[in-house]
């Protein structure tokens, strides 16, 4: 005969260490060589160019991910831990102390010693340009000539080709190959990025892409921080 299990209630008491957060903010105060180290954190990245500004500095421990693959931007992808009281939001680029840009992808979900995030390495500096019609006065006269504005200027940006789509695609009862290759961005939610808008434009390399959809899921919903996602495709045109 089997023996049944019958609960009961425990006679232990579990001791929890009062000193969790700062025994890892303790941590933090060691230099350990590209893993624990000084990171500026930039919550708007223009902030930083206007008068007065003074760098945000924390400290961190920035770490690989494990699941390594075959997949292109798994080499971009890290996990950085700073202390409980750092403040880093989801959408900051942070810089380490070797100069390289992360921008940080994941909600900071405060555990009970430290706030983590997944940092992906910047590879790409945005510059968006939308078209401008030109504009005429009452008789007709040209104010403004057409052309190209800049929306987003000189953002760094974690940019990768989406691995599930074919770098061609044919299109039915059309002549020609069209270059329909998907490209996926993480971008910083600001003030410039917020006016990102389909059918923007951005050069990367020596060919321009054109964006076609723009997706705020990442964004805190009062608007104050997060992370847009872009997808684009290779415009029509050839290289410069």
């Amino acid at each position: 005969m089997s023996k049944p299990y019958r609960p009961e209630e425990t006679n232990k008491r579990f001791y929890i260490p009062p000193t969790l957060a700062s025994d890892f903010t303790e941590f933090l105060d060691n230099d350990i060589p590209n893993t624990v180290m000084d990171f500026i954190v930039y919550h708007d990245w223009y902030d930083q160019f206007k008068d007065g500004y003074k760098n945000k500095i924390v400290r961190g421990e920035l770490y690989p991910d494990s699941s390594k693959s075959r997949y292109t931007n798994t080499d971009n992808v890290m996990n950085l831990r700073c202390a409980v009281d750092s403040g880093i939001l989801k959408g900051d680029i942070v810089k380490d102390e070797n100069g390289i840009l992360y921008v940080l992808d994941w909600e900071v979900h405060l555990q009970s010693n430290n706030a983590p995030s997944r940092a992906l390495r910047c590879n790409m500096n945005l510059t968006v340009e939308r078209w401008r019609r030109e504009t005429v006065d009452e008789e007709g006269y040209v104010v403004e000539e057409e052309g190209w504005d800049i929306i987003v200027d000189h953002l760094p940006a974690n940019a990768y080709r989406y691995d599930g789509r074919p770098e061609y695609s044919a299109i039915a009862a059309t002549p020609g190959i069209t270059p329909n290759a998907l490209t996926l961005m993480t971008v910083q939610f600001n003030d410039q990025t917020k006016n990102i808008r389909i059918g923007d434009r951005f050069l990367w390399g020596n060919e321009y892409y054109e964006i076609v959809d723009v997706n705020r899921i990442g964004v805190s919903l009062d608007e104050t921080f997060g992370c847009i996602t872009l997808q684009a495709k290779k415009a029509a045109g050839g290289i410069l």
